[in-house]
């Protein structure tokens, strides 16, 4: 692809939009930058292999506009200027009229290398190449005189960034409408003065929502029963919590510096973290022949973006996912064979307390690939949460109103729209808890709340795909606290 670079070297781009706007033009438009080209043309004498570059430009479809850095319109305010080649006495200061001006301008960062890119998706021939470096070496302002620039051309395997469509782009015939206006004004027709460009480009397709959580195994931190009385699946969101909790206080051992809001779920100042944050999810034996729904240990998942960070090459990655390892060194202590411990007791509880180790047996039921393959069909270990009260009292409208929810949660979560959901109190995975127990049965059976939580219903999911996608599938408002978790699956099992 073709790349337009441009930098503002002073910091001050001033670019009026119409003598009476104010607010100055920008972004400045295609057709505005295409038309200071073709002025470096016209200076440069005119060569005739930079008009075959400049007709091979506006030809093409309209670029698009990435604008990598933040910008501020400067206040505009009326200045009074003298008007130009004043007559006789009207050149004497005392004579001299005054004529309203504003100046419109955007203030940049002057230190920044580019503050704004244009992004034609074609490849340039070879032969124009020589011409349009030329064009661009000789363009030394865009908008006012006073703005000057630096302008590159450049070729580009992807695009800078974000992009947005432009509004005037040049069209086929664009260079010489110019030409012919600029011979037209010198002849002294003071109205030969070029129209806008109405020409738009297309939006650019949104960008493929990404999984909140991480999809690779080997991200995930998986933990397994080591000894203790072994919790039921039902009290995930309790444990999910002291696993939470623990996980902080490690940190803070490890590093002396309280826990990042991706591993809190809160920002600073005690607020609710706006981003997808660390998920701790059950391991269960579920989903088997003959599963019983026994937990057998949990995950710690962390969220897609802080996972892409640790990617990153240089050491700013490495030292983002030490700092996580660091904390899960202080979560425990080492045993005999040198593996970690960890104790959990949630809040509130300590009727038990659970021993976890790092998962190495080797037990598919531990293993995170079973929640990460692509199938067409998912279905719920975990009850989904609503996000919200059902407001429908008459069984139909309630089951549409829970519908509804868990389409816009998968929208959410970067997932295609199901072409089915099914939704009840019992599961479709083996081994996996009701929703909500039986009249009569004893409270523990039903699924731990926080007091976040509230009195929302919760449901077991089933989702059918047009086409087979990948995990993890997380839905629902306690999915940071492993409700909500699918599982892929195949008539009833996975």
């Amino acid at each position: 692809m073709l790349c337009l670079e441009i930098a503002w070297l002073t910091g001050t781009a001033f670019l009026a939009r119409d003598p009476s706007d104010p607010a100055p033009d920008w972004p400045p438009q295609p057709d505005r930058i295409f038309s200071a080209l073709v002025a470096s043309w016209g200076l440069g004498g005119e060569d005739q292999g930079e008009r075959a570059a400049l007709e091979w430009l506006e030809a093409q479809e309209p670029p698009q506009l990435h604008l990598p850095e933040p910008h501020h319109d400067r206040q505009t305010v009326k200045v009074y200027v003298p008007p130009n080649d004043p007559k006789g006495i009207a050149v004497l200061p005392s004579h001299r009229k005054r004529q309203e001006r504003t100046f419109p301008a955007c203030v940049l960062d002057p230190a920044a290398p580019v503050h704004l890119s244009l992004v034609w998706h074609t490849v340039v021939p070879a032969e124009h190449w020589p011409a349009l470096d030329a064009l661009a070496q000789r363009t030394s302002y865009i908008g006012h005189s006073s703005s000057l620039v630096r302008v590159q051309f450049r070729a580009a395997d992807a695009p800078p960034g974000t992009l947005e469509a432009a509004r005037r782009a040049p069209y086929r015939g664009r260079l010489a409408e110019l030409e012919a206006l600029h011979k037209r004004h010198m002849a002294g027709d003071g109205r030969a003065r070029p129209r806008p460009a109405t020409r738009r480009g297309t939006p650019p397709a949104p960008p493929a929502k990404q999984h909140p959580f991480a999809a690779d195994p080997a991200q995930w931190a998986a933990f397994e029963h080591a000894g203790g009385e072994r919790p039921d699946l039902r009290a995930q969101a309790g444990l999910a919590e002291a696993m939470r909790q623990a996980l902080m206080e490690a940190w803070t051992r490890a590093s002396g510096e309280p826990a990042p809001s991706w591993v809190s779920g809160h920002e600073a100042d005690g607020a609710p973290a706006r981003d997808p944050h660390l998920a701790i999810l059950p391991l269960a034996n579920v989903g088997w022949d003959h599963s019983d729904g026994r937990l057998m240990g949990l995950a710690l998942v962390p969220p897609a973006r802080e996972a892409a960070a640790w990617a990153q090459p240089g050491p700013e990655g490495f030292l983002r996912r030490q700092g996580f390892r660091r904390a899960l060194e202080r979560l425990g202590e080492s045993d005999a064979q040198g593996r970690l411990i960890l104790t959990l007791a949630p809040r509130g509880g300590g009727a038990w307390q659970w021993r976890l180790t790092p998962a190495v047996s080797g037990l598919r039921s531990l293993d995170p690939v079973r929640y990460l393959r692509k199938a067409a069909v998912w279905a719920t270990v975990t009850p989904v949460l609503l996000d919200r009260h059902l407001k429908s009292a008459e069984p139909p409208e309630r089951s549409a109103e829970a519908e509804a929810m868990i389409r816009a949660a998968c929208a959410r979560g970067g997932l295609p729209d199901p072409v089915s959901v099914r939704l009840g109190k019992h599961p479709a995975v083996a081994g996996a808890p009701s929703a909500r127990p039986a009249g009569g049965n004893p409270r523990w059976l039903n699924w731990a709340r926080r007091p976040s939580f509230g009195q929302r219903a919760f449901v077991h999911v089933r989702l059918v795909f047009d086409e087979p996608i990948p995990g993890p599938i997380l839905l629902g408002a306690g999915r940071f606290h492993g409700l909500g978790l699918f599982l892929p699956i195949r008539g009833g099992r996975e």
